[in-house]
């Protein structure tokens, strides 16, 4: 078993991809004239689209079917042109490349669907950073349950208790706490994200230490 592995989020952990996505939800809540508090748009933050709108159609008692509200976004979202280089967090280079000068295992674990995963790791030339990618929308429940991040460490053969877990939501955060992962909590600029459960909270991947990092699993705490 190896001793440490991290596992990152994507979305405003990788890629400063929130506040598009706040634009583009709004555009979609005023097609569908409904008027979403903030404390509802901020609970979406790192959840699938499914958990989204099933909650949403709810909420609304909105006529369409769920499968249809998911179609309605993925046609806003298509119309959008995505360029994830422009967006892309500088800071998160030089932590992946620390990473994987030192062969630590990295997984990029996300609620994003599958083609804007490929998009971000083409356009940023990242997919040789990480030895595997788990896609939030391959498990029935999607953050904030834990089992994204369970499958994430098994993929690279590390025990949960001796991985890290990089998030900037709150869905995110509570996924990790209940899988018994230390979890790093990257502050969003623009939005008041709680990340109070997380381990650690920080401005920028830039405060992230590949050392400070694998001097955690020394504790006898952090041992499995």
């Amino acid at each position: 078993m190896k001793e440490l592995a991290v596992i990152f989020d994507m979305d405003g952990v990788i890629v400063d991809s929130e506040p598009i996505y706040r634009r583009l939800n709004e555009d979609i809540f005023k097609i569908l004239k409904v008027q979403v508090d903030e404390n509802t748009k901020l609970s979406f933050m790192g959840g699938t689209t499914k958990r989204k709108w099933t909650i949403l159609k709810e909420k609304f008692s909105l006529s369409q079917s769920l499968e249809e509200l998911i179609a309605l976004q993925n046609s806003i979202f298509t119309k959008q042109e995505w360029d994830f280089k422009q967006i892309l967090f500088s800071e998160a280079i030089p932590l992946l490349k620390s990473l994987k000068e030192q062969e630590i295992p990295t997984v990029l674990a996300t609620s994003s669907d599958k083609k804007r995963i490929q998009a971000v790791l083409e356009q940023c030339e990242l997919r040789s950073y990480f030895n595997e990618i788990v896609c939030g929308v391959d498990f029935e429940r999607g953050k904030p349950d834990p089992e994204i991040f369970l499958h994430a460490a098994d993929k690279v053969g590390v025990s949960a208790k001796n991985c890290v877990v990089i998030e900037d939501s709150y869905n995110g955060v509570t996924a990790a706490k209940r899988a018994d992962i230390y979890c790093i909590g990257v502050r969003h600029k623009l939005i008041d994200m709680d990340l109070s459960q997380a381990d650690r909270v920080v401005d920028s991947l830039s405060e992230v230490r590949v050392a400070e990092l694998k001097q955690l699993f020394e504790r006898p705490s952090h041992i499995s």
